[in-house]
């Protein structure tokens, strides 16, 4: 029979052993400080089979994991988060203002013609002589018996002076109301009131009267039967 070789494994059990207590006298702080692994060989007593060679090729064979490149103050300090640009909605122009025109102030010409501008009066005048005997009719008179300075015209409460009566008889009758007159030969005055009475037909002498400046006077009727005379009298102011 041919003699067997010794077993291998009290030859590879003894390696690991003396590996192990070699090893063990190996400060640790030389594995900390980056030793290489020839060097921590270099400490460990040869074994049969196992020499520093072997051993530098398992040292150097481990992985070995980076170290991590962060401090504190990484952890500490939140990384900004970048957001996406705001939508700028540009501010829409307003188109610019137009300058309205100033209203025309109204011009007034003409010949025998009175406007009441307040009132939506605009008549031709007529002219009413004091010896006529005929009734007027509907128009606006100028009766030829008035005084020097007054412009004396007459009308009907139910037809050219309605819009005068109605003033009256509601209250908006004021001293702000004015008359633009125009003579026959073209003059044009404006006249503004100054007061007005009521009274009856038999006692209007004052009304008709010649005055000391400048003036214009309206009549019409008021009343139920047209009882009343209504007396405004405006004096000339342009």
């Amino acid at each position: 029979m041919l003699a067997r070789s010794p077993s291998p494994r009290p030859r590879t059990a003894l390696a690991i052993a003396v590996l192990a207590a070699a090893l063990a006298t190996v400060p640790v702080a030389a594995f900390s400080s980056g030793a290489s692994a020839t060097a921590l060989a270099s400490r460990v007593p040869a074994v049969a089979g196992t020499g520093p060679a072997t051993i530098s090729n398992t040292v150097a064979a481990r992985p070995t994991t980076p170290p991590l490149r962060f401090t504190v103050a990484d952890l500490a300090t939140p990384r900004p988060v970048a957001r996406p640009a705001a939508h700028v909605v540009a501010p829409v122009a307003k188109p610019a203002a137009v300058a309205q025109p100033a209203p025309r102030a109204p011009v007034y010409a003409g010949r025998n013609h009175v406007w009441i501008p307040s009132l939506g009066i605009s008549r031709s005048v007529a002219d009413f002589a004091c010896t006529r005997s005929q009734p007027p009719g509907t128009a606006v008179y100028r009766w030829g018996c008035a005084g020097a300075n007054n412009v004396y015209l007459f009308a009907h409460a139910y037809a050219a002076f309605a819009p005068l009566h109605d003033a009256y008889v509601s209250g908006r009758l004021t001293t702000r109301l004015t008359v633009v007159y125009a003579d026959g030969a073209g003059r044009v005055h404006t006249y503004r009131v100054a007061w007005w009475r009521l009274t009856t037909p038999d006692n209007g002498a004052f009304a008709y009267a010649a005055q000391s400046r400048p003036s214009l006077t309206l009549q019409t009727c008021v009343g139920a039967q047209s009882q009343y005379r209504l007396i405004v009298r405006l004096v000339q102011v342009g």
